[in-house]
């Protein structure tokens, strides 16, 4: 087992465990088998690149920040790396191969925890994201009763986006006191974003998202990437829960867009994904 060396990585800014031991549980083994399928295929330096980061992003998610088992597992298996040519197929694979020793390590650390602590293992959803998840879950519901108006009068038909904020935000405010639209950050990349909401006194940001026509599953996935990451250093966003009203269930295999999405979330920031759809 790596040794903890959080008294001479802790810092100020350092962020704790994201989820709860039986989640990171799973997210581990999600990663090893995904270093096993790269391995099987021989991976691209883009996906190496790309496994790499999902490592780092999820240990620190599993683990927190102080823990020294990211910066141990990243650097596994570096030694193999080399210039292109017919070798570095196989040096990726022993790096991975390094990597999921390591990994699998982690995962047993993980079950002793679950072991030793079962009381503590369960985290309790906040009040205010409980409020949320509510709120999101009944969404539909609200939406569809709407349509239904004495005497045929006009009403909100949910077509767009716009439709979806104008109807949450009318949610929210039931149960929420300071509820900020179109919310702007600090500038990324010469852009200031700009969150649909925000819930200034809970600090947390809403990303509304309904899928357009003939929009693909992976162009979701990086619509809500980008958004992720553009987010992840707004001052008052220390949470950013996701929404994505689906009623024609046109994005399909939700559950694992969700953990994609919520396993490379930048550190120092939490993230929900939640969906509105019949296939969630």
């Amino acid at each position: 087992m790596i040794p903890n060396m959080a008294e001479a990585n802790s810092s100020p800014s350092a962020t704790p465990p994201a989820c709860t031991p039986e989640e990171g549980i799973t997210y581990l083994q999600e990663l090893i088998e995904r270093g096993n399928n790269l391995s099987r295929k021989g991976p691209s330096a883009a996906e190496m690149r790309a496994y790499n980061k999902a490592v780092k992003s999820t240990l620190i998610d599993v683990f927190g920040s102080d823990s020294d088992w990211w910066a141990e597992v990243t650097a596994a298996g570096q030694f193999f790396l080399g210039d292109e040519h017919e070798d570095v197929i196989l040096w990726r694979g022993k790096e991975i191969e390094e990597k999921n020793l390591l990994l699998a390590e982690a995962v047993n650390e993980l079950r002793r925890k679950t072991t030793r602590f079962p009381s503590t293992v369960a985290q309790v959803a906040t009040p205010s994201l409980a409020i949320l998840e509510n709120i999101f879950s009944r969404f539909h519901k609200a939406a569809t009763q709407l349509r239904v108006r004495h005497d045929g009068r006009s009403t909100l038909e949910i077509k767009d986006e716009y439709d979806v904020q104008d109807l949450l935000h009318a949610l929210l405010l039931v149960s929420f006191d300071d509820v900020r639209d179109e919310e702007y950050g600090p500038s990324h990349a010469g852009v200031r974003p700009r969150l649909d909401f925000l819930l200034k006194d809970e600090q947390i940001g809403i990303e509304v998202k309904k899928p357009r026509e003939r929009q693909t599953r992976q162009q979701l996935s990086d619509e809500l990437f980008a958004d992720i990451n553009r987010y992840h250093e707004h001052p008052k966003c220390k949470t950013l829960v996701c929404f994505v009203y689906d009623p024609d269930g046109r994005i399909s295999n939700v559950t694992g867009l969700i953990r994609d999405l919520e396993i490379r979330s930048p550190p120092g920031m939490r993230v929900r994904v939640i969906f509105s759809s019949p296939l969630a």
